[in-house]
């Protein structure tokens, strides 16, 4: 865990749950009720896993590439994560604050 104020930690699944979201504003705007919203969300997540191909697995949605790295467990394909800036920014600065409390 990171400390407080730092939660780069919950930074992945923030930015799903904000791309899940935005998807919803576009799929499905004009939800009314609770019941509503549960069953778009459930569409909205199955449209992600298995309708939406993602650029950093070149095309294929994250259903193609999970069942590929099923079906070859030994010799799955490696999608490299593209560092974000302010990441690597962040732990620049944590190393600089150590090299001089040093």
């Amino acid at each position: 865990m990171s400390r407080v104020g730092r939660c780069i930690d919950n930074s992945p699944l923030e930015g799903w749950q904000g791309l899940i979201k935005e998807i919803r504003e576009v799929l499905y705007p004009n939800v009314a009720t609770f019941e509503e919203m549960k069953k778009a969300y459930k569409n909205i997540i199955d449209y992600y896993h298995h309708h939406d191909p993602q650029e950093r697995f070149e095309g294929k949605t994250t259903a193609q590439v999970r069942a590929d790295a099923r079906a070859n467990p030994k010799q799955g394909t490696y999608y490299p994560i593209k560092q974000a800036k302010k990441y690597l920014d962040f732990w620049k600065n944590i190393a600089n604050k150590k090299k001089q409390t040093a």
